[in-house]
């Protein structure tokens, strides 16, 4: 990390397996980010702990935002539940493409926040998920500020240059 930034993960985290899902070895897992239609015949999954790269070999809706998944190397419900909780991982290169006003978290932690008057915020320490929208948690010298990641607040995003600008606001005292 040369420039105080994080640099791009190897991996990027796709789906969290929840559970089996019936007698043939399919899980059922919820994605992460984006849209389930992305988990296809072929695409290859590696475990977060790197024991294991799996195989769509099908790929589903379930309930909710739910996708059930079946593997050419699972073929049975006792080697599917093994899996629970376990993160499915694609190569960053593999990574679905990002559509105009959208980042992976990794891209903006580190990031120099900037008021639109151009006076130095602080750096964004993290983004955390919330209700409407996620929330840029930003550290400045000890303090952590939170403002909602709305166009209301965040003017632009600059991961070239390193910079988030945000309209200035002021905090609530409690």
């Amino acid at each position: 990390m040369t420039s105080g930034r994080p640099l791009a993960p190897a991996k990027l985290r796709a789906a969290q397996v929840l559970r089996a899902h019936g007698l043939r070895g399919e899980v059922r897992a919820e994605p992460i980010g984006g849209d389930p239609s992305r988990f296809t015949p072929g695409t290859k999954l590696e475990t977060e702990d790197h024991a294991r790269v799996l195989t769509v070999r099908s790929a589903r809706p379930g309930a909710g935002n739910a996708v059930l998944l079946g593997f050419d190397e699972i073929t049975s419900a006792s080697e599917a539940a093994l899996l629970r909780g376990v993160y499915l991982c694609v190569d960053v290169d593999a990574a679905r493409p990002l559509p105009d006003g959208e980042w992976f978290v990794w891209q903006l932690v580190g990031l120099r926040v900037l008021n639109t008057t151009g006076s130095e915020v602080g750096v964004v320490d993290d983004v955390e998920a919330g209700v409407g929208n996620d929330v840029l948690v930003i550290r400045d010298a000890g303090t952590v500020h939170r403002l909602p990641m709305a166009r209301d607040y965040v003017t632009s995003v600059d991961v070239a240059a390193g910079t988030i600008t945000v309209v200035p606001w002021t905090e609530e005292t409690v």
